[in-house]
């Protein structure tokens, strides 16, 4: 992807050796700095320096990146609680959901672009009540509704 927009990139490719191995070419042909990591123990400090984060919409990742009011842009998430995550994070405003490559780029490239965008998602992750164990417990029965 060439953008002419000053990003810096944090790739966290965990223990999939392939994906590292994969990207580490690239990497070196790429315009925008970019930094690539194998499994690291520092996620919350990584997460702290980021604007968006593109990620799967695991539980624990979201329920770290809501703490830090960090806007997430969610990729090709899976059927089942990535699925249900992703639409709560879209619904609340501090998530956008990309299905293809295209999306992905096309979502990017405007937030890019509209950078008061992203912050409008912090701001809408900050509003969510985190604040007490029993209004967390309220979004997790909101998430998984009795039948």
């Amino acid at each position: 992807m060439q953008n002419k927009l000053p990003v810096q990139l944090l790739i966290v490719c965990g223990r999939d050796k392939r994906l590292y191995c994969t990207l580490e070419p690239l990497i070196r042909k790429a315009e925008n700095r970019v930094l690539l990591f194998e499994f690291v123990e520092n996620v919350e400090e990584l997460m702290t320096v980021l604007d968006l984060m593109i990620t799967k919409a695991g539980g624990l990742t979201v329920s770290e990146a809501l703490t830090k009011q960090l806007p997430m842009v969610i990729y090709k998430p899976i059927p089942g609680q990535e699925k249900v995550n992703s639409e709560f994070l879209r619904r609340v405003g501090t998530g956008k959901i990309a299905t293809t490559e295209r999306e992905l780029l096309q979502i990017l490239t405007h937030l890019l672009e509209n950078p008061e965008e992203i912050k409008v998602m912090g701001h809408a992750a900050a509003k969510l009540p985190w604040r007490t164990a029993e209004t967390a417990a309220d979004y997790l029965l909101e998430l998984f509704p009795a039948e």
